[in-house]
C-alpha cells in the first residue's frame, strides 16, 4: 500500500498535474490516455483510503502551503471583483468584496492567520471523508472519460473555428482533486479554500461555451455561491471571536448544541444550502443546464452539490437535539417536495435532471436535520446511491443529445427504435431513481421512516416521492412510445461513451444487490464517525437487517427495518423477462392511429385531414400540468415559503443565543 502522504498527494495533487498536462498537450488521443490514466490513479487510491480507514494528515511544510492556500484565496478573490468589473455585473463584484474584506479583517485584523496556521491536523480522513473520496474519485473520473471524446463531438457539431477541449478538461480533471480536499479539510481556512476553488472551477465550465446566456448563467453562479462564502468568513470570525478552535473538529469538540456555535454553525449550513442549491437558490443549478453535459453530470452527480450536503452531514452533531435541527429538516423536506412538483412541467431531459437532483439534495439535508442514526444512515446512503444513478443519468442526457441533437423530452419519442441500447441504459437509470429494489427506494424508504419524529417532514416527503414517480415515468413513456420493429440495428458509440455509461450500471446494480455488504463495510463506519464527533444523538440500541445481514455498528446499533433485496431483484427479474417471453408482436399486427375515417390515404398513414381539407400529420404530445406546476405558477410561493423557512432558522439560532445569554 502506498505512504499515507502519498495517498493525499494523489487524491488532491494528482489531478492538478493531470489538469495542468491535458492543457498544456493539445493532441486528442494523448489527452484522452492522460485523462483515463489520472482517472485509474484515482479510483485505485480511493479505494486505497477504504482499505486504509481513519487517518489524520498535516503537510510537512506547513507553514509553506498556509501560504500558498492564503495567496490562492486572495488571487480566487481578485479572479471574483476582475470577473464583476469585467462583466458589469454589480452582484459579482459586491458578493466579491463581501468576502475580501473580512477575510483580509480576520487573518490580519483579528490575527486569525495564527490561530489558522497552529490548526492540527490539517486533514482529517474518517469514514464520511472516505465515502464522499469514493463517489469523487469513481463517479467524477468516469464523468471526466466520458467528457473526451463528448467534447469532440461538442465542438464538431458547433463547428468551431479553435479547439477549446484542452481548457475544459482541465477544469473538469482539477474539479477532482477540489473535492477531495474539500472533504479531507479539518482547518477552515483549508476548507474555504476549496469551498471556493469548487466555486472559481464551475464558473469556468459554466461559461465554457461562451454564448451570452452561458457567461450570464455562470456569473449567476458565482454570485449566489460567493454569498455563501461571504457567510462561511462570518462564521469563522465569530468562532475566532469566540475562542473556538478554527477548526471542524473543534467545533465538534465545543459541546453538543451549544448556543454560542449554533449561529455560526447555523451560517455554515446555509453556505451549504447554497452551494446544494436549495431553495430559493436553485436558479444558478438550473441555468448550468446551458453547459456541456460532462458539467451538469459532474455538478450534480459527485462534487459540487455534495459539497453542501457533505457539510451539513458534518455539522449534524453540532446542531443535534435543537430547534436549529428541525428548521434545518424542513428547509430540505420543502426543497424536496417543492423541486419534484415543479420536474414533472419541464419539457427538457435536463431540467427534470436538475430539478431531481434539487429534490434528493433536499432530501438528504431534510435527513441531516432528523438527525437520528437512522436518518444519517439514510443520507449517507442516498448520497452513494444518486451519485451512480444520476451520474449515469446526466451521461444518458449527453448521449441522446447527440443522437438527436435536442434536449426535449418529445424529440425523444420512438428513441427505443433509434437507439435501443441507450434507450436501455436510460430506462435503467429512471427506474432505479424510483422503483424497487434499487437502492434509492432503499435511502427513501429510510429517510421515510426517520420522519416519523417530524410529521411535517414526513407528510412533505410522501408528497414529494409520489410526484417523482410521476415525473420519471412521464419521461420514460416518451422514450417507449414507439411501434415495435424488429431487427432494429445497435447505434454505434465510442468506447469513451460506452464504457462509462456501462460501468455506472453495474454500479447500479452492484450497490443494490450488495447493499448489506455497502452497509457494514462502509457507511455503518461513517454512521460512527458522524455521530461519534458529537453527544448529542441519543443511540438506543437498534438493530439493521439488510437482505438477512445483521449490522452492527461499533458505536451502536442502528434500526432501519428489514429491506429483502435478493427477493425484490428477482422480482424484477420476472417482470422485466414476462413480456419478452409471453408478449410476441408480430409486424402484421400493428396497426396505425384510426382517424375515424379521415386518414389521408387509408388506415396505413399517420396523416390525417384537417380544416380546410390539409393534410396534417399526427402528433402525440405528453401534459406537463404548465398552469399548475410551471415555474411561473409555483415559483412565487415556494420562493416565500423558503426565504420565510431560512429567515425562521436563522431566529431560531440567534433566540439560542440570546436565552444563553
Amino acid at each position: 500500500m502506498l505512504p499515507y502522504n502519498w495517498m493525499m498527494a494523489v487524491a488532491i495533487l494528482l489531478p492538478v498535474v493531470a489538469a495542468v498536462l491535458v492543457y498544456i498537450i493539445r493532441q486528442y488521443h494523448v489527452r484522452g490516455v492522460i485523462v483515463i490514466l489520472a482517472a485509474i490513479a484515482l479510483i485505485v487510491n480511493s479505494i486505497l483510503f477504504l482499505l486504509h480507514g481513519k487517518d489524520t494528515f498535516s503537510p510537512a511544510n506547513a507553514q509553506m502551503w498556509n501560504m500558498v492556500v492564503t495567496v490562492l484565496d486572495y488571487l480566487i478573490l481578485l479572479f471574483y471583483i476582475y470577473v464583476g468589473i469585467s462583466l458589469k455585473n454589480w452582484l459579482v463584484l459586491i458578493f466579491a468584496l463581501t468576502q475580501i474584506i473580512p477575510l483580509a479583517w480576520l487573518e490580519f485584523g483579528m490575527g486569525g492567520s495564527a490561530a489558522l496556521a497552529n490548526v492540527n491536523p490539517t486533514f482529517v480522513v474518517d469514514h464520511l471523508a472516505i465515502v464522499m473520496t469514493l463517489v469523487i474519485s469513481i463517479v467524477g473520473s468516469l464523468i471526466c472519460v466520458f467528457a473526451i471524446r463528448y467534447m469532440y463531438d461538442h465542438e464538431h457539431h458547433q463547428h468551431l473555428e479553435k479547439s477549446r477541449q484542452s481548457r475544459f478538461l482541465f477544469w473538469l480533471v482539477l474539479f477532482l482533486g477540489a473535492m477531495n480536499g474539500l472533504v479531507f479539510a479539518n482547518n477552515l481556512i483549508y476548507l474555504y479554500f476549496f469551498w471556493e476553488l469548487t466555486t472559481l472551477i464551475c464558473f469556468q465550465l459554466i461559461a465554457h461555451d461562451l454564448t451570452k446566456e452561458a457567461i450570464g448563467n455562470a456569473a449567476r453562479a458565482l454570485w449566489m455561491n460567493s454569498i455563501g462564502g461571504t457567510a462561511l468568513i462570518i462564521a469563522m470570525i465569530i468562532l475566532f471571536a469566540k475562542d473556538v478552535p478554527m477548526s471542524l473538529n473543534g467545533i465538534l469538540s465545543g459541546g453538543v448544541a451549544s448556543a454560542v456555535l449554533l449561529l455560526p454553525v447555523a451560517l455554515m449550513c446555509f453556505t451549504a444550502m447554497i452551494k446544494a442549491a436549495q431553495l430559493p437558490f436553485q436558479s444558478w443549478l438550473l441555468g448550468a443546464m446551458v453547459a456541456p453535459t460532462p458539467v451538469s453530470a459532474l455538478l450534480h452527480s459527485s462534487t459540487m452539490v455534495k459539497a453542501g450536503v457533505y457539510l451539513v452531514l458534518r455539522l449534524a452533531p453540532a446542531f443535534a437535539g435543537t430547534r436549529l435541527s428541525v428548521m434545518i429538516a424542513l428547509v430540505g423536506a420543502f426543497t424536496f417536495m417543492a423541486a419534484s412538483g415543479l420536474a414533472i412541467s419541464q419539457t427538457t431531459g435536463k431540467r427534470v435532471l436538475a430539478y431531481s437532483t434539487i429534490a434528493n439534495l433536499g432530501l438528504i439535508i431534510a435527513c441531516a436535520g432528523i438527525n437520528t442514526p437512522l436518518a444519517i444512515t439514510a443520507a449517507i446512503l442516498l448520497i452513494i446511491f444518486h451519485a451512480v444513478s444520476k451520474g449515469l443519468m446526466f451521461l444518458c442526457a449527453g448521449t441522446i443529445e447527440h443522437v438527436i441533437w435536442s434536449r426535449e423530452i418529445e424529440d425523444m419519442e420512438g428513441l427505443a427504435a433509434k437507439a435501443p441500447m441507450i434507450t436501455t441504459i436510460t430506462a435503467i437509470g429512471m427506474l432505479s431513481m424510483f422503483l424497487p429494489p434499487f437502492g434509492m427506494l432503499l435511502g427513501k424508504w429510510m429517510a421515510l421512516e426517520s420522519a416519523s419524529v417530524i410529521p411535517l417532514a414526513a407528510w412533505l416527503f410522501v408528497i414529494a416521492s409520489a410526484a417523482g414517480i410521476v415525473f420519471w415515468a412521464k419521461w420514460l413513456g416518451r422514450l417507449l412510445q414507439v411501434l415495435p420493429k424488429l431487427g432494429s440495428k445497435i447505434e454505434s458509440l465510442s468506447l469513451s461513451y460506452t464504457v462509462p455509461l456501462w460501468l455506472l450500471v453495474l454500479g447500479i446494480f452492484g450497490v443494490g444487490i450488495g447493499v448489506a455488504s455497502v452497509y457494514t463495510g462502509l457507511v455503518q463506519n461513517a454512521v460512527a464517525d458522524v455521530i461519534s464527533s458529537g453527544q448529542a444523538l441519543a443511540v438506543q440500541g437498534w438493530g439493521l437487517t439488510v437482505n438477512g445481514v445483521s449490522a452492527v455498528s461499533s458505536t451502536a446499533n442502528f434500526a432501519v427495518g428489514n429491506y429483502p433485496v435478493w427477493p425484490l431483484f428477482i422480482v424484477f427479474a420476472i417482470a422485466v423477462l414476462i413480456p419478452f417471453i409471453f408478449v410476441a408482436i408480430k409486424p402484421g399486427e400493428l396497426r396505425p392511429v384510426y382517424m375515424c375515417g379521415e386518414q389521408a390515404g387509408g388506415t396505413d398513414t399517420d396523416e390525417w385531414y384537417s380544416t380546410a381539407d390539409v393534410k396534417t400529420k399526427v402528433q402525440l404530445g405528453g401534459y406537463y400540468f404548465q398552469g399548475v406546476l410551471g415555474e411561473a405558477a409555483l415559483n412565487p410561493w415556494t420562493y416565500t415559503l423558503s426565504i420565510v423557512l431560512m429567515v425562521i432558522m436563522f431566529a431560531v439560532a440567534l433566540l439560542a443565543i440570546g436565552g444563553a445569554l
